[in-house]
């Protein structure tokens, strides 16, 4: 696609467009990931959509910002469905698919927020650029990745698969969006987003806290907000609450 972003696509329906969290990061058009693949699936089969998934750039041009992110999206948009689509961004994902609402109103038909918000919490933002700069150094991050998106037996699991990764690179990409985070807020400019959106959030999440959930739903222009009790970072992804909370918005007609 444009600008190197690249898609796969699974299933029948309606289109959804999903734009991943932070991961290792592919060219979909040249492999796509087995959690990327199986992912997209389960979306599929539960919402009956036909569910694109676009990945970012994975060598993106130096600087890059979200603005500029959410741009390469929009006509990514244009080229591929010539018509506002249902949007879903997940985590960090989030980040440009709530830009593109605001930069681009004329991509997007709804708008799924998964733990995400107008801004990434401080605590985060700063683990997240340590975790980057000791990958770079080919070091372990696995404490501060574990840390920030679970608890309990889950971070145990997770502490181990980030363990496991070491040594293998993170696409340039993923880090840039990273960077490009430190100084991403549309906390602001949140009144002018007009199309349907929903949050979904956890109350134990340390990446994006329930505060500043709530303080973007309170933002937004008829906004629903669902916070699940006890949930970090990575479980609130798993919680069958959150995927009926969004079958349930996407399914209610448009205005």
């Amino acid at each position: 696609m444009n600008d190197g972003l690249s898609a796969v696509a699974m299933g029948e329906g309606p289109p959804l467009v999903v734009l991943p969290g932070l991961g290792r990061g592919a060219d979909l058009s040249v492999r796509v990931p087995q959690m990327a693949a199986w992912s997209t699936a389960a979306l599929a089969s539960g919402f009956k959509r036909t569910v694109h998934l676009i990945h970012r750039p994975v060598r993106p041009p130096s600087g890059m910002t979200i603005a500029e992110l959410a741009g390469w999206h929009a006509t990514a948009f244009r080229e591929r469905f010539g018509e506002p689509v249902d949007v879903m961004g997940i985590s960090g994902g989030g980040l440009t698919a709530l830009q593109l609402a605001l930069d681009h109103p004329q991509a997007v038909r709804r708008l799924a927020l998964c733990i995400a918000a107008s801004r990434v919490g401080e605590h985060g933002l700063r683990d997240l650029l340590r975790l980057v700069e000791l990958e770079r150094q080919g070091r372990s991050g696995a404490l501060i990745g574990s840390r920030l998106i679970a608890h309990g037996p889950l971070r145990l699991l997770l502490l181990a698969a980030f363990g496991l990764s070491r040594g293998r690179p993170r696409a340039p990409g993923e880090a840039a969006l990273v960077e490009a985070a430190q100084t991403w807020d549309v906390t602001g400019r949140l009144a002018e987003i007009s199309a349907p959106v929903l949050l979904v959030g956890g109350t134990r999440d340390r990446l994006v806290p329930p505060d500043l959930v709530r303080a973007s739903a309170s933002g937004i222009p008829d906004a629903r907000l669902v916070l699940l009790p006890g949930r970090g970072h990575a479980t609130a992804l798993f919680d069958p609450r959150m995927k009926s909370a969004i079958a349930a918005f996407f399914a209610e007609p448009t205005r």
